[in-house]
């Protein structure tokens, strides 16, 4: 993105496609130093092995060799660490800033075509209950056999009531 005389910026990342050029230039950079120092840390060991005291048991100059070099081992670490680092940097901005706004506008249409599909049913149920409610009452004033409507035949209530009447009393 930046030519060799600018530097990264903000607004270089946040351009399309911006920090996955950043992470595979940062990867590069990185992999090379540790390469660098890779090759580096095998020649200052094998440098340091050589160099022998009086007195030295077995393998004493090597450890000693390892020791002595171990930050240098430990900067190539770092530097390997660094570039696994660099190239989650554009997986993390993709996942947090490109499919999580796309995830809610999921999540929120889903939302929604619950509610309506759960009002649709609060609407069917409420229709549903009226026509049973409206059977109920059909089914109870119409006359049985014995030319009396179920209400009559139960003895409640005496007149010719409806369970409309009845529920229309209790509220």
């Amino acid at each position: 993105m930046p030519d060799n005389n600018t530097r990264w910026t903000s607004d270089h990342l946040m351009k399309p496609r911006g920090t996955a050029v950043y992470a595979a230039q940062q990867r590069e950079r990185l992999r090379q130093m540790a390469d660098e120092v890779r090759v580096l840390l095998a020649e200052y060991r094998a440098d340091l092995e050589n160099i022998k005291f009086d007195g030295d048991k077995p393998f004493e100059a090597r450890i000693r060799a390892y020791l002595a070099s171990r930050p240098l081992a430990k900067l190539e670490k770092d530097l390997r660490d660094a570039v696994k680092h660099a190239g989650a940097l554009d997986a993390e901005y993709q996942r947090r800033y490109v499919e999580l706004p796309e995830k809610r506008e999921e999540k929120a249409e889903k939302k929604e075509l619950n509610k309506a599909r759960k009002e649709g049913l609060a609407a069917a149920r409420v229709v549903n209950t009226a026509g049973h409610l409206n059977g109920l009452t059909s089914a109870l004033a119409e006359p049985t056999g014995d030319g009396k409507g179920v209400v009559q035949k139960t003895g409640t209530d005496g007149g010719q009531n409806s369970f409309l009447d009845f529920l229309e009393k209790r509220a």
